[in-house]
């Protein structure tokens, strides 16, 4: 049973951060409820409708103001939604989805921690179709089976191939963390069936509109008087906390 105050208090601090920089917050989101949840199964379904709420907002605005780069997107979108949609299929003892959770939260806690964008954009180089492909089938097969958008780990690899600019990659991001949350949390539910939904929405609920508070904040001022460095690594410690409180348990 999740802390009524706390966890949806978390929800909204950590929406408000991701959203302010174009990602989801999935990951954290996955990372409070694995240590509020008995029930794993439920944990990808909640999360995936979290980022959803979070960053759809998002891409509708970077969409009508055309800051979004469809010849960039096609390749990773075209691969990653239906990979996140076996993902969201792939049936995981609770022992395999824990390690495969805890991995996933120590690499993007570190991302979080280590790895900063440049400042400054730099001269794209020429996307390569084909490793886009890859890169978007990997990402988005992770996502439906741990319930992360992906976002969080393809804005630096873009940054890394500049392949974009700082602006077209941040829009993708948004977008390629709503359809992977969109298409993973349908292959969830056709896995786990609908029976338990009126149950789990008594949990969602007070969740979304949490986010979908946090995430309009972080889209205005608020969080520009506040060091968003700062927040980000306090955001990765709590990620890097759980992943290895998880590798404990496990081990």
């Amino acid at each position: 049973m999740l802390n009524l105050i706390g966890v949806p208090l978390a929800f909204l601090i950590t929406a408000a951060l991701y959203a302010s920089v174009g990602f989801g917050g999935g990951s954290t989101y996955t990372a409070l409820l694995a240590l509020s949840l008995n029930d794993i199964s439920a944990v990808p379904v909640l999360s995936l409708s979290c980022n959803i709420a979070v960053v759809g907002m998002g891409s509708y605005w970077a969409v009508k103001r055309r800051a979004f780069n469809w010849r960039l997107a096609v390749p990773f979108i075209g691969s990653s939604v239906p990979f996140a949609f076996i993902g969201g299929l792939i049936p995981m003892r609770d022992s395999t989805y824990l390690l495969l959770l805890a991995t996933s939260l120590l690499l993007a806690g570190a991302r979080l921690m280590f790895i900063t964008e440049p400042k400054q954009d730099r001269t794209p180089n020429p996307q390569n179709n084909r490793i886009a492909l890859i890169i978007g089938a990997l990402l988005g097969l992770l996502s439906g089976m741990v319930g992360i958008g992906g976002g969080i780990f393809l804005a630096p690899l873009l940054h890394y191939l500049r392949w974009a600019n700082a602006k077209a990659i941040a829009a993708l991001a948004s977008f390629f963390i709503l359809v992977n949350s969109v298409s993973g949390l349908a292959g969830q539910l056709v896995k786990n069936g609908t029976t338990a939904l009126p149950e789990l929405a008594t949990t969602l609920l007070p969740l979304l509109v949490m986010v979908a508070i946090g995430a309009f904040i972080g889209g205005r001022l608020l969080l520009e008087r506040f060091s968003r460095d700062h927040m980000r690594r306090a955001t990765a410690a709590l990620i890097i906390f759980v992943a290895l409180r998880l590798f404990w348990q496990l081990y």
